[in-house]
């Protein structure tokens, strides 16, 4: 963790930062700044660097359940039914410590249903918990709708940014609580982040630190720290390419796959989303199976699973017929995506999907 507040006269670091001066290894603090500038925190919000983002949420929540669930008794919780494993787990065990959770449902385009977020909030509800974007759509949640909602009621508002931060723009303003993981912008696995807005609570998830402004036990794992601000160094720098060159990319692949198999559809085209994420079906040609042909093609996509939450679910979650939702898949780009690789990759998945066609014709004639 390197803390910065308007209280800070000292390095937070301590001995470790003067052993990096001495070694002409860039300042921390100066390092941290860039992570402020690029969610745009105020000096005053406090930063916790963490080993993943798993364990930025876990602080996140453990913090609301010791500061208001017992000491206010405002034990009620709100997520949505597109979250991740940390999330659900995260908010499953504050269940079992008494709490409740209740899921917001969403909409057919994949947002979060805000007239019944209104309705799930109650003078008992501590923190909404939600994902800015979802991994596997790429539909990004009406953030700053949902902060002024939450600013209505006098609820903590906790926004993990994981899939959306380096593809678009992720301001603070307006959160209580921005966590993100740092693999998911190009750093090494062991980092993540947690952002806390001036005045709000923030307790320790790990305790038995003094060095780093006591909200993290254990000494600072510099390498890792100095691998996020490069990567996020290199995401501010490539934000305009994710949201032009990338989405083009992301355009033609689409407009490709269309072209060459007329059947496929391709979901949440008129939703906002991520520049770098498309989701298509392929009727009568289920999902695992072509998952399994283009993997053997080299081809990587997904269809959730792991620590992410079943593609098919989250369709019929937004009203997909469960038929068609078993067809779809989740293909992601990045800021390296060229046209080549995109021209091939249509020219591999048409392949894919021509072969479970003649396979299945029988099954649908």
């Amino acid at each position: 963790m390197v803390y910065l507040d308007n209280h800070t006269t000292t390095s937070p670091c301590g001995p470790a930062l003067d052993r990096l001066r001495s070694e002409n290894v860039p300042s921390l603090d100066n390092q941290t700044q860039i992570l402020y500038d690029f969610v745009g925190a105020e000096i005053a919000d406090r930063f916790v660097f963490t080993s993943s983002g798993a364990e930025a949420i876990n602080q996140v929540h453990w913090t609301v359940f010791l500061e208001l669930a017992r000491k206010e008794g405002k034990c009620h919780f709100i997520t949505s039914a597109f979250e991740d494993a940390p999330m659900t787990q995260s908010l499953k065990r504050l269940e079992e410590l008494g709490c409740f959770v209740k899921i917001v449902p969403f909409t057919r385009e994949g947002q979060i249903d805000f007239v019944r977020l209104a309705e799930l909030i109650s003078p008992r509800t501590a923190l909404i918990s939600i994902s800015l974007a979802q991994g596997l759509t790429g539909v990004v949640q009406p953030v700053e709708e949902i902060a002024k909602l939450a600013k209505e009621k006098n609820v903590l508002l906790h926004v993990d940014a994981t899939y959306a931060l380096g593809k678009i723009a992720t301001p603070f303003h307006g959160l209580d609580y921005l966590t993100f993981a740092g693999d998911r912008l190009h750093s090494v696995k062991g980092s993540g982040g947690l952002f806390a807005k001036a005045g709000r609570p923030l307790l320790p998830f790990i305790l038995g630190g003094e060095e780093q402004g006591g909200l993290r036990g254990g000494s600072l794992d510099t390498p890792s720290f100095l691998a996020l601000t490069a990567a996020v160094n290199q995401a501010t720098l490539f934000l305009d390419t994710m949201n032009l060159e990338v989405a083009r990319l992301r355009d033609r692949f689409e407009e490709g796959v269309v072209r060459e198999i007329p059947t496929a559809k391709v979901l949440f085209q008129d939703a906002l989303r991520l520049p770098n994420v498309s989701v298509i079906c392929f009727p009568r040609a289920h999902q695992e199976a072509m998952l399994f042909l283009l993997q053997r093609k080299n081809f990587l996509a997904s269809i959730g699973g792991s620590y992410m939450p079943q593609l098919s679910r989250l369709l019929m979650a937004s009203g997909l017929d469960e038929q068609l939702a078993q067809t779809a898949v989740s293909f992601s780009l990045s800021r390296y995506t060229t046209q080549a690789e995109i021209d091939k990759a249509i020219a591999l998945l048409s392949d894919a999907v021509r072969q479970l066609y003649a396979l299945s014709q029988d099954l649908f004639s």
